[in-house]
């Protein structure tokens, strides 16, 4: 709309010259009087419209100088060419409407509207007493009407746009009011899910430790012994998992906690053995295969043991006589690994489709695999399920990330 205004204008200002030009007795005649006399005459009418109608394009950018450049113009033209300043009127209402609605304070309304309505009143002046082509009243009382006219209609679209903005801003306040809400319930089911993780889990955990503990060494058999301690082991280990996770959620559901985490959450790249001992103290035969040179990447082998261990632990848990398992680490000289884990079991069609499809540690891994940029396929083969992941160099986001943490 704002350059339709002003082409309309231009079209206007181009039918009243044309007129002027063609058929000059019937247009003004102090005007045409002017033109007659004087060489500039028409060149400086047509710069002035001009001038005018460009000033028009910047009247939602700037109100208050546009309607006081266009009022300037009225009365600079009503001082040369007398009642002629008629020819700018139409524009001067729509520089007078557009400040009416666009200005930000009433403070600087009212100080534009009593500029331009002094400008008007000397453009009356000039056209009735300098060049005396006009009467006074005759032209104060339609200008007035107009000023006042023009002034309603933008004060009435002045409100209903300042009531259509209080709408949109009480919605997007209700918006945001919803918004907090669900992060807050969010936030309580996550409290009650910490608190069910912590009181469940951990006791039964802290009760097989203590069975465990109890029958150590009490059947007198090396197989029996070893595999009870195993147990025990296990047991301490899901326990340590458990309170770092809860430790983790704790720190996100309440802002007041250390969000950063516990030293020594991160597993090392040594830490795949124990799990590899639990894979051997079953009967199963394992083997770790590592080419290349290990990185200084402590998030990568973190996240390279989480993908190892969820392999092995599907084997153990879906697999249907599993006798072997391999595993592969081939470091690369961009700082990326690739890992590969195979095993020789029996997949029933079942568990290759709740492995594959439902499965939520591979689904969760495969996520955050490529969430690193990484790539994550797993699936069963001809002798048995294989899982490959390539994990690329971690090492400069998790510097980055540590930079962006200390400027914070």
């Amino acid at each position: 709309m704002t350059f339709v205004a002003v082409f309309f204008c231009t079209l206007y200002e181009t039918g009243m010259l044309t007129r002027l030009i063609l058929v000059p007795s019937s247009a003004n005649q102090t005007l045409y009087q002017v033109m007659k006399s004087a060489s500039w005459g028409l060149p400086l009418f047509v710069v002035i419209i001009v001038l005018a109608l460009v000033t028009l394009c910047l009247r939602r950018l700037y109100p208050m100088a546009t309607l006081l450049v266009v009022s300037g113009l009225l009365a600079l033209t009503a001082a040369i060419y007398g009642s002629g300043c008629t020819y700018l009127t139409i524009l001067w209402l729509v520089s007078l409407y557009a400040c009416a609605v666009e200005s930000k304070s009433m403070a600087s309304l009212a100080a534009g509207l009593g500029s331009s309505a002094i400008l008007g009143l000397l453009s009356i002046a000039f056209s009735a007493n300098w060049h005396r082509d006009v009467h006074f009243t005759d032209l104060l009382y339609p200008t007035g009407l107009t000023f006042a006219l023009c002034l309603t209609v933008a004060f009435l679209s002045r409100s209903v746009r300042q009531s259509r903005l209080s709408e949109q801003a009480l919605e997007e306040e209700r918006s945001h009011a919803l918004t907090l809400a669900h992060e807050r319930d969010q936030a309580m089911h996550q409290s009650r899910v910490v608190a069910q993780l912590h009181d469940s889990v951990g006791h039964d955990l802290t009760a097989i430790i203590a069975l465990s503990e109890g029958l150590d060494h009490a059947s007198r058999k090396p197989e029996i012994d070893e595999a009870i301690s195993m147990i025990n082991d296990l047991a301490r280990q899901g326990l340590d998992d458990t309170r770092t996770a809860v430790k983790a959620l704790q720190s996100e559901t309440d802002p007041k906690n250390d969000p950063q985490p516990a030293t020594g959450e991160r597993h090392s790249w040594d830490d795949i053995k124990p799990i590899l001992d639990h894979a051997r103290h079953v009967g199963i035969s394992t083997a770790l295969t590592e080419t290349g040179r290990r990185p200084q990447d402590s998030e990568q082998a973190d996240l390279a043991f989480t993908v190892t261990r969820e392999a092995i632990t599907n084997a153990l848990r879906h697999g249907q006589e599993v006798n072997r398992i391999v595993v592969s680490w081939d470091h690369d000289s961009q700082g990326g690994i690739d890992i590969t884990v195979r095993d020789d079991g029996r997949i029933l069609n079942n568990e290759a489709d709740n492995i594959g499809s439902n499965g939520t540690g591979l689904a969760r891994l495969r996520a955050e695999v490529q969430a690193h940029g990484g790539s994550f396929h797993s699936g069963p083969g001809s002798d048995g399920w294989t899982l490959q992941a390539r994990i690329p160099s971690l090492a400069a986001s998790s510097a980055n990330d540590i930079g962006m943490k200390e400027n914070a």
